[in-house]
């Protein structure tokens, strides 16, 4: 049975003034007393209780932990009471007092209380990083969820399966949860309760997603919104990462460290620790290893204490990478053993995905090539079979690198090639969402174009049946009307042929269209010879994240451009991904058939490019050719042979040109 909800003089009685232990907790109390009087259990903008655990929640982690304790007791089975609890526990694993949540919430037998019991279990499963258990334990509460026709309920369960999988790394369809919640909280009457829990979710998935801009733009925004200093920690930490993402280490750190000065004021030892783990993640990058130990140090002996073995072996994974950039490999390889001794695979895919990575950098340190080959090809199983595309597209990059320095280069073609196919799918995924809007705002638009046209169609008829002795002014005005609608759909048909054709920023030919013409060339006149030249500008990475993307693009456009002025209306010119440009250049005599790539080349690397912020870079590329003088083998042995050329001339310095044989 339910227990009733005492009035405000019991509260403050039994449970507030004991509690009194500061003069920013009688702050607090006042505040709350004002809330409690002057409102019912929704405000304007936020439910009271909310409110209440909002400024106890800013002052000390352990007073919000009891007042939650005393809501979810006295709150009937509801999604309110659903997400008070989910709250509770969440609170209860910050504070190691996940053990005590089955004597802290009184069930009934509701079907809400049963949806709480699952969604208490997954919290904890997720916290102590076990995958499947989370999934399983989730499944059940959002299908029961979605039977209730609830959209409170709703709402509340996706938004805490949106905490889970984010604390497992798993942000794979983020999305489509996001806006399950968003669905349902739009219809509600009163504001939803987790509405800046959702807008973190949301900066973390746009962060994931490489919309770091966005991200910053959320996070900012929730900052504003959070009316006290005390909650905004968890959005200074995210903050923090983001930065980290974009290597603004100086940010990063700033915001981090706000997020570790108040989370000790709230004596949240979790969170505290969590703050030193980034704060060593973040000095790693900054090449200050000795600042960098120190912070990991700390979190390790937190994690220790409190018998957190995952986050032991998370510890101890950053440290192996501060040892590896300090050229320290034996601790890393030490630090790495440990770590994998604390973990199951089972349940920490990804972490022991992230070790086998570190330990075949390690080995590559010391000279092991082979080792760091085994290490980097487990690795790569582990995140195909776990879809982690993240670690897959790693995993995929070193390996390549390896058999390269193995002199292997047909498996690390391979390998590349396999690493382009990753890395568009995985770019595919983050437009997937947009491009289901797109296709289903076209479907809408193509039914109301074929209803103006069916419209239109019954209104010609009319004027036939009633206009009868201008039949043939009439149907002159047909065919004119006929022939326009041809001329616009030829038209049309042109535009859309072109741009299926051409890369729309460069305006070079797409990769297909330019193979297609290729492959059906003549065979070059009597002692001539035709010549395919692929190239890459060199460090462009580096273009994009020091002087932005406009400038990169402009960099891309620029040599278009050029290469298009320079070879003549002859030659075919076609992007063929990113960076990378392949050139067919058809009768060459072969004098000149060396001199002519290693002008352009020169021409490039001498022509100045303006950035953003107006200053002038100039940009290099590397450079493969292949000659043929009669019917050429298939494209794509060509292909292999110049992107090994090209390989070539990336490794031996850049910015020259190497024949492919």
């Amino acid at each position: 049975m339910a227990v009733k909800a005492p009035n405000y003089y019991v509260i403050i009685r039994n449970y507030l003034l004991p509690k009194a232990i500061s003069l920013r907790f009688y702050v607090a109390l006042a505040l709350s007393l004002l809330l409690f009087g002057a409102s019912p259990v929704y405000s304007s903008t936020q439910s009271s209780w909310q409110q209440t655990y909002d400024i106890l929640r800013a002052q000390n982690t352990r007073t919000a932990f009891d007042y939650l304790v005393e809501q979810v007791n006295i709150t009937q089975p509801s999604a309110k009471r659903v997400y008070i609890g989910a709250t509770l526990t969440r609170t209860a694993l910050a504070l190691k007092q996940g053990s005590t949540l089955n004597t802290l919430i009184e069930y009934s037998n509701s079907e809400y209380d049963v949806i709480l019991q699952h969604l208490v279990m997954a919290l904890i499963s997720a916290h102590n990083n076990e995958y499947e258990q989370t999934m399983q334990a989730f499944k059940l509460a959002i299908t029961r969820a979605y039977t209730m026709e609830d959209p409170a309920l709703t709402a509340t369960v996706e938004l805490f399966y949106i905490n889970a999988k984010i604390t497992l790394a798993n942000y794979i369809q983020l999305d489509h949860h996001i806006q399950e919640v968003e669905r349902n909280a739009s219809v509600l009457k009163k504001p939803f309760w987790g509405l800046n829990a959702l807008q973190n979710a949301k900066a973390l998935n746009a962060n994931f997603l490489g919309d770091h801009a966005l991200a910053i733009e959320m996070y900012q925004q929730v900052i504003a919104n959070s009316k006290y200093e005390g909650n905004k920690a968890p959005y200074y930490n995210n903050l923090a990462l983001t930065y980290l993402e974009i290597g603004n280490y100086n940010d990063a750190t700033k915001y981090l460290e706000k997020a570790l000065m108040l989370r000790k004021a709230q004596k949240n030892q979790f969170k505290v620790a969590l703050a030193m783990l980034n704060l060593g993640i973040v000095a790693n990058k900054a090449g200050n290893y000795d600042l960098s130990l120190q912070w990991l140090d700390k979190a390790y002996q937190y994690y220790v204490q409190s018998d957190n073995a995952y986050r032991q072996a998370y510890a101890l994974v950053q440290k192996a990478k501060v040892y590896t950039n300090t050229a320290k490999t034996e601790l890393a390889t030490q630090a790495l053993d440990l770590a994998l001794s604390k973990i199951s695979v089972s349940n920490n895919i990804n972490l022991i995905t992230d070790i086998r990575l570190q330990a075949a950098e390690n080995m590559r340190a010391l000279g092991q090539i082979e080792k760091a080959v085994q290490q980097a090809s487990q690795a790569k199983d582990l995140s195909r079979n776990a879809s982690d595309k993240t670690h897959l597209i790693q995993s995929l990059e070193l390996l390549s690198d390896l058999y390269a320095q193995q002199s292997n280069y047909e498996q690390a073609y391979t390998l590349q090639n396999q690493l382009i196919t990753e890395k568009e799918q995985f770019n595919s995924q983050r437009t997937m969402q947009a491009m289901i809007a797109l296709e289903s705002e076209l479907e809408v638009t193509a039914q109301q174009l074929e209803n103006i046209r069916l419209e239109k169609h019954n209104n010609l008829q009319l004027d036939q049946i009633s206009q009868l002795e201008e039949r043939q002014q009439f149907q002159a005005i047909i065919i004119l009307f006929s022939l326009l609608l041809l001329f616009i759909s030829l038209r049309g048909y042109s535009k859309h042929k072109y741009r299926a054709q051409h890369d729309n920023l460069t305006g070079a030919l797409t990769r297909s269209a330019f193979l297609s013409v290729v492959s059906r060339t003549n065979l070059p006149a009597i002692g001539k010879q035709h010549c395919l030249v692929l190239f890459d500008l060199d460090h462009f990475k580096q273009v994009n994240d020091v002087y932005g993307h406009p400038t990169g693009d402009r960099a891309l456009k620029q040599t278009a451009l050029l290469a298009k002025e320079f070879f003549g209306s002859n030659a075919l010119l076609s992007r063929f991904g990113g960076e990378e440009f392949m050139l067919f250049l058809p009768n060459l005599a072969r004098s000149s058939c060396v001199d002519i790539i290693e002008q352009f080349r020169v021409q490039l690397s001498n022509t100045p490019i303006d950035t953003e912020s107006g200053e002038e870079i100039n940009i290099t590329a590397s450079f493969s050719s292949y000659y043929y003088q009669n019917s050429p083998q298939s494209l794509d042995k060509i292909y292999s042979k110049l992107d090994v050329a090209l390989y070539q001339a990336k490794k031996s310095g850049r910015n020259r040109v190497v024949c492919a044989l």
